[in-house]
């Protein structure tokens, strides 16, 4: 059985629309994922959850 690795958590910046994958922190043995505090693209701190992004520009 082969494993497969636990795909990041990914933002999708609301002014450009950069796609980023979520920075990574340990705690209580668990990882969570968050957005980075400024896009490098634009400058923008808004960012969406990617799963969020995709559903509200499609509706």
């Amino acid at each position: 059985m082969s494993h497969t690795p636990e795909l990041p958590e990914r933002y999708v910046c609301d002014g450009c629309h950069a796609v980023y994958a979520g920075t990574v922190t340990r705690e209580s043995g668990s990882y969570h994922y968050s957005p980075p505090d400024e896009c490098a693209a634009c400058g923008t701190t808004e960012f969406i959850a990617f799963e969020q992004y995709v559903r509200r520009r499609t509706q």
